[in-house]
């Protein structure tokens, strides 16, 4: 009878490890001891992509952790074994696989082999979402609509427990940005079907009443007037309360480099009668007087050192001057910017003087410029300015013809942003456009007008994988002597990477000087590696010429290496110049803008 019992037994067995044999080795894990997992898929298994899965197992189950545990011992082993198939259960249920079957086999001492059996991913079968409140009135239907649109997780959806905190979270965001930031979910409820694997979603919101924007007040000036700093409140008693209108008011007292930090908090929990929320700015100036030092090194210009003063209360009228004193191998300069505070009208005014000294490519310039200018818009965003200019110029071509030009100029530019991250873009765009008028020859050496754009664009093929473009046109047109200021060369960092800080342009003698036409552009890859670090591959293109019949593109190609830094991005890059059969190291810091 026993005999037959073990021969029994020892068939059942071997029935078992025929049959465990045929599922597919999906992963192992060993640590530094002697024990192992192993992990097969049965047959039946979908053929959805289980990367995500075995991550998942591979990081967060409790017997994996207690591997890397030298003090690891067979009875603690057994336990693990033990309650492993309910965490595999528990784990892969956050992913939408509702029942799963594990059955477990120990050929060995140290070695546990899991046999799984994923059920198909749950669908969403049903969506009841309701947004009950003060919502529901006529007046906010294209909110309403709008947050209706934005639910992410529609029937025959793939459902996650990523997916499903996802999109709870964004639809109550599309109300709290609104004007209801005391929305609130009431109801919260994914009743799963284990044995159809299907889901019913049952969610209710309640939208609260809609506020609008009540008294504004400032707190923490210590050497400035309110009557001052008041203008820069972008924000209207009365109007309908929007989070991102916080964020403009932020960014109004922040542009204007008197303050180390501004928070704006809206009391929305204690409305008023009327249900408007007062706001409070609460600001923290920075020093009034700073002299720095600063040294450095770039492809473009060679090796620096840096002298700067600031004084943010110039003549205790809330003026920011600064002024600084620029020695670089190529380039040497001493500027100096009074910008005045944002008026009731929303104007921001500015002064700027200048000495620059370039030595580039056989051409010595030498210009003194001295200029005013009026910004309104939203910096950062959407910004407008006009100007007024003289430029004196002093120009010496290969150390042999020197000459006099003068130009007087207006100026209007258009700079435009829509981006996802204002130091460290993934995707949007920027358009920078700008036009200078020389209209009267008296002040001038000839009419002309300089036209220039430029459009960069950041677009993500995939969540590692990114592209940047970049395409920059300029013209000028009128009289035949232009100061070179305002001619067009190309080449180095921001322009066409393979050549020489602006060394694309016309051949005058054994120098190059400046075209009248340009064309630039690039397209790149990046490949991030990680959160931090990433590889590009880049092709550039682009000239300077006095026509456009001259017009002949020089192309740069090459890779890079980028870095996420904290203060933005930093790429290095070797590109080799098609023109010039040479390869250049090229070094870039954040976002030209």
């Amino acid at each position: 009878m026993h005999l037959m019992l073990t021969l029994l037994a020892l068939v059942l067995l071997a029935q078992t490890a025929t049959c465990y044999a045929q599922d597919t080795l999906w992963f192992e894990v060993k640590s530094g001891t002697s024990y192992q997992t192993r992990f097969s898929l049965a047959n039946d298994t979908p053929p959805e992509d289980t990367s995500a899965l075995r991550e998942l197992l591979q990081k967060h189950l409790t017997i994996h952790e207690a591997m890397q545990n030298p003090r690891m011992n067979d009875s603690e082993w057994r336990r693990l074994i033990q309650k492993t198939p309910q965490e595999i259960a528990d784990l892969v249920a956050t992913e939408g696989y509702f029942k799963t079957k594990t059955v477990t086999v120990q050929p060995s001492v140290n070695l546990a082999e899991f046999h799984i059996s994923l059920p198909p991913q749950a669908k969403v079968s049903q969506v009841n979402v309701s947004i009950t409140g003060e919502i529901q009135q006529p007046s906010h239907q294209s909110t309403l609509e709008a947050a209706q649109k934005s639910w992410p997780l529609p029937v025959n959806s793939t459902f996650t427990q990523q997916a499903w905190g996802t999109a709870k979270r964004e639809l109550l965001a599309t109300l709290l940005r609104a004007e209801f930031p005391n929305a609130k979910i009431t109801t919260s409820q994914a009743m799963v079907n284990p044995q159809t694997q299907e889901v019913l979603i049952t969610l209710a919101m309640d939208s609260g009443p809609a506020v609008r924007i009540g008294e504004v007040s400032i707190h923490g000036l210590q050497h400035y007037k309110e009557s001052l700093v008041r203008p820069l409140n972008t924000l209207k008693t009365g109007a309908p309360y929007r989070q991102s209108d916080l964020l403009t008011l932020q960014n109004s007292f922040m542009s204007t480099g008197k303050f180390r930090s501004v928070d704006v908090v809206a009391r929305t929990e204690a409305l008023n009668a009327d249900h408007s929320a007062d706001i409070d700015v609460t600001v923290h100036e920075m020093e009034q007087n700073t002299f720095r030092i600063g040294a450095g090194a770039s492809t473009n210009t060679g090796a620096r050192i840096v002298f700067n003063y600031t004084d943010r209360n110039l003549f205790d009228r809330g003026l920011l001057w600064d002024s600084s004193l620029r020695l670089e191998q190529k380039l040497q300069a001493v500027t100096s910017n009074i910008t005045f505070l944002t008026d009731n009208k929303g104007y921001r005014d500015s002064i700027q003087n200048s000495v620059t000294r370039t030595d580039l490519e056989g051409q010595i310039t030498t210009a003194v410029q001295n200029g005013v200018r009026r910004y309104w818009g939203q910096p950062g965003i959407f910004e407008q300015y006009v100007g007024a200019n003289l430029l004196y110029e002093f120009l010496t071509v290969d150390g042999e013809s020197s000459q006099f030009n003068k130009a007087a100029t207006l100026a209007y530019g258009l700079n435009v942003r829509k981006l996802d991250h204002p130091l460290a873009p993934t995707k949007g765009w920027i358009l920078n456009t700008q036009f200078q008028l020389a209209p009267l020859d008296k002040l001038s050496d000839g009419r002309f007008l300089q036209s220039q754009a430029r459009l960069q664009g950041f677009y993500p093929l995939t969540q590692s994988t990114q592209w940047l473009g970049r395409i920059e046109v300029g013209t000028v047109t009128g009289a035949r002597s232009v100061p070179a200021t305002y001619l067009f060369r190309a080449g180095g960092d921001q322009s066409v990477r393979g050549y020489a800080f602006q060394s694309l342009g016309v051949k005058e003698a054994d120098a190059i000087v400046g075209g009248r036409v340009l064309l630039t552009g690039s397209s790149e890859i990046v490949q991030w590696l990680t959160s931090s670090w990433g590889a590009a591959v880049f092709v550039d293109f682009g000239h300077a010429a006095n026509s456009w019949k001259d017009y002949d593109p020089a192309f740069g190609y090459g890779l890079g290496v980028r870095w996420r830094s904290p203060i933005g991005p930093v790429g290095v890059d070797v590109a080799y110049g098609e023109e010039t059969k040479e390869y250049r190291l090229h070094f870039n810091l954040g976002v030209n803008f």
